[in-house]
């Protein structure tokens, strides 16, 4: 019987597409490695900090505050850390930090209002602030005279710091009419107050935000002296030289 020989059959194997996790892993792979050298690039570094909504505190204070500086990595910049760093200072009473990629930094603050001054009895000044808070740490040389001075007070004591924060309930345009408030001798809790019109104000410190909205009242009158205590009447200034 003749042999015969089985024709020879290539066998091709099924053709299997590269595994996704391959694809992963490359792309992975170059994604850390334009990750790393973003990093380690000039691109990524702070080029410009914006700050805005300051008056009391020099743009110079803020940065040392924040420890922040151009250069540094933006990835380094914690907006939360930094707004915090910020809200500890006496005067500031909000902070928002905000980041823009890849190298800008913006800061706005809201300081406390300074809506008086502190003179000592050595003649230094100082700002003070809405809460009673008066900032040692910050003498001024020159100050706006649209704010009253506190003269005569010690600026720890409970009556100088009720005073300043009733102060700082009034209207601005009322505020800006007195000049000088000093203590009581005899009366603690009484704020004796001289104004731009030349009138002298009795008021206790703790309804002067109260009492004071009716100087619009007597602001007019000629000198005398205005008593807001438990009864309200005004005595004119008597003119002892007159004949």
């Amino acid at each position: 019987m003749e042999g015969r020989v089985p024709p020879f059959r290539l066998r091709v194997g099924k053709k299997h597409s590269p595994s996704p996790w391959a694809f992963g892993f490359i792309f992975l792979f170059f994604t850390g490695m334009l990750l790393i050298l973003f990093l380690r690039s000039p691109l990524s570094e702070i080029k410009e900090i914006q700050i805005s909504g300051n008056q009391l505190l020099s743009e110079r204070e803020i940065l040392r505050n924040t420890r922040l500086m151009k250069g540094v990595s933006y990835f380094h910049v914690n907006a939360e850390a930094l707004e915090h760093a910020l809200e500890t200072l006496p005067e500031i009473k909000e902070a928002h930090v905000r980041k823009v990629f890849p190298n800008k930094v913006y800061i706005q603050v809201k300081e406390e209002a300074s809506i008086a001054f502190f003179r000592t009895s050595a003649g230094t000044v100082y700002p003070v602030l809405a809460d009673g808070s008066v900032l040692t740490h910050r003498p001024v040389s020159l100050w706006r005279e649209d704010r009253p001075v506190f003269e005569g007070w010690t600026a720890s004591s409970p009556a100088f710091k009720l005073a300043a924060q009733k102060l700082a309930m009034l209207s601005t345009g009322i505020r800006r009419e007195i000049r000088v408030l000093k203590p009581v001798a005899d009366h603690e809790d009484q704020v004796q107050m001289l104004t731009r019109r030349h009138h002298l104000v009795f008021v206790r410190a703790a309804d002067l935000h109260k009492k004071m909205s009716y100087y619009p009242s007597f602001k007019d009158h000629p000198r005398g002296t205005l008593y807001l205590l438990q009864s309200i009447w005004f005595s004119p200034e008597t003119n002892q030289n007159s004949s």
